[in-house]
């Protein structure tokens, strides 16, 4: 069985001073890495923890220069039955999940865009599932007030106005469009329903019929 120990102290005695250090950074990542259980030792993997704790990037590890660090990480996927392949993705296991794609990309700004783009989906997704829980809501437009026939000029009250109104309210409405209340005033009704005084007008067209098809309703 490979001891990545003994591969870690070889490599390192051969480096230079530098690459001994990052060596010695990376073999501390990849010994973490291997406790968590997984066998997942691609160096976009790698290459992302060794960054956090200071290490080699992936550009580091991946050029001409970098042998020695892809030796060690090699070492390390070949103690646990790998290799720095990326695991194969079994049927069972389906598509990556978000946060997986997320980790393989190496470059920062990408990340970091890819990372926008994943959170406006899931809130799209949102959104429209919102949508779809909500489709059989029925809005109703009907209005709430009087309406008026063209053809026969009856009133439709919706809801109906009998029960709403005190009886101390419909003597007041009775009393506005009164004759007798009209002419101690000095007012006068059109044909239309405006109420007219010397001043001029007083209540606009369509006044009177109004109220007094209101109570004709009520009665």
């Amino acid at each position: 069985m490979i001891d990545p120990q003994l591969i870690f102290e070889e490599l390192a005695s051969q480096a230079t001073k530098q690459q001994a250090k990052s060596l010695t950074v990376l073999h501390g990542v990849l010994e973490a890495h291997q406790k968590t259980g997984s066998r997942n030792f691609s160096i976009a993997t790698i290459a992302k923890l060794s960054v956090e704790a200071g290490g080699p990037s992936a550009s580091t590890i991946r050029n001409t220069g970098g042998f020695r660090f892809r030796q060690l990480i090699e070492a390390w996927a070949a103690s646990v039955g790998t290799d720095r392949k990326l695991p194969a993705k079994s049927k069972e296991q389906g598509v990556p999940s978000d946060n997986e794609l997320v980790r393989r990309i190496d470059d920062p700004a990408l990340r970091a865009v890819f990372s926008q783009i994943l959170a406006e989906r899931r809130r799209y997704l949102a959104e429209l599932n919102l949508l779809k829980s909500q489709k059989d809501i029925v809005v109703d437009r009907r209005p709430n007030v009087v309406e008026i026939s063209q053809e026969s000029e009856s009133v439709q009250l919706l809801p109906s106005l009998k029960g709403v109104l005190s009886d101390m309210e419909i003597t007041a409405l009775r009393a506005a469009v009164s004759d007798d209340f009209f002419d101690k005033q000095g007012w006068m009704v059109t044909r239309a329903g405006q109420v007219k005084g010397d001043s001029g007008e007083i209540y606009k067209h369509g006044y009177v019929p109004a109220i007094r098809k209101i109570l004709k309703e009520i009665e």
